[in-house]
């Protein structure tokens, strides 16, 4: 019987947008994983784990967020991401995929789709930023925090407090059962966020970009239906 707590081997590899971090586990198609803001590959922990015994499951760290190595002023856009999805998947040789994605990176993954549609063998989203939902209007509040030059204080604020993490009035809103997530789990999110002040800052540059009337690119038909 599978154990349901096997550990993801952690890896990063050297792309033209950097060195890009990733946790993989299993064997198989590959399923490739994309996070949201304020997170990273950890957070599909549990799916690598059961669904190792059927693909080759990896979680990727995006752009100005988890264990990556970037420079201080290049993209970190909704469709840089998109564009080092591709770069990453090159890097390892990996043709086609079934892609997954939530929260932003849901909206990451769909720009990748309608500009790589040839190598997207399925698409799965949970619930993610879409069309003109995008920023959602309940993060709107966080946007202007971080705009205003609250992000560092914020992020060490729920880093010494991890009850404030799971309030309302912070992240809590982004889980079903915020009770649950751990203080490990918070500090895997966070800490890599603050390790630096570059890193704090490409976090704040992540979050300027969203607009869904920014990055749309050249609006091909399927382009058209994310972007506003």
């Amino acid at each position: 019987m599978k154990t349901e707590h096997v550990s993801a081997s952690e890896h990063s590899i050297a792309t033209p947008s950097g060195r890009i971090s990733y946790r993989e586990a299993g064997t198989g198609s590959v399923a490739l994983f994309v996070h949201g803001v304020l997170l990273n590959g950890h957070l599909w922990r549990h799916q690598l784990s059961h669904l190792l015994d059927t693909r080759r499951c990896i979680a990727v760290d995006l752009l100005a967020h988890g264990d990556i190595e970037i420079s201080p002023d290049q993209d970190v856009s909704v469709t840089a991401n998109a564009t080092m999805l591709r770069e990453f998947l090159d890097a390892l040789q990996i043709d086609q995929v079934d892609l997954v994605g939530n929260d932003s990176g849901g909206g990451i993954t769909q720009i990748f789709a309608a500009q790589n549609p040839s190598r997207v063998r399925s698409l799965t989203l949970t619930d993610c930023d879409a069309h003109n939902n995008w920023p959602p209007e309940a993060f709107k509040p966080f946007l202007a925090m971080s705009a205003a030059g609250g992000l560092g204080d914020a992020l060490n604020g729920m880093l010494n407090d991890k009850n404030s993490y799971r309030s309302p009035q912070a992240l809590g809103a982004a889980s079903e059962h915020p009770e649950f997530v751990s203080d490990e789990t918070i500090e895997a999110y966070l800490r890599p966020l603050v390790s630096t002040e570059q890193r704090t800052k490409d976090v704040q540059r992540f979050l300027a970009a969203f607009d869904c009337k920014t990055h749309c690119g050249h609006r091909s038909t399927a382009e058209g239906a994310y972007c506003a």
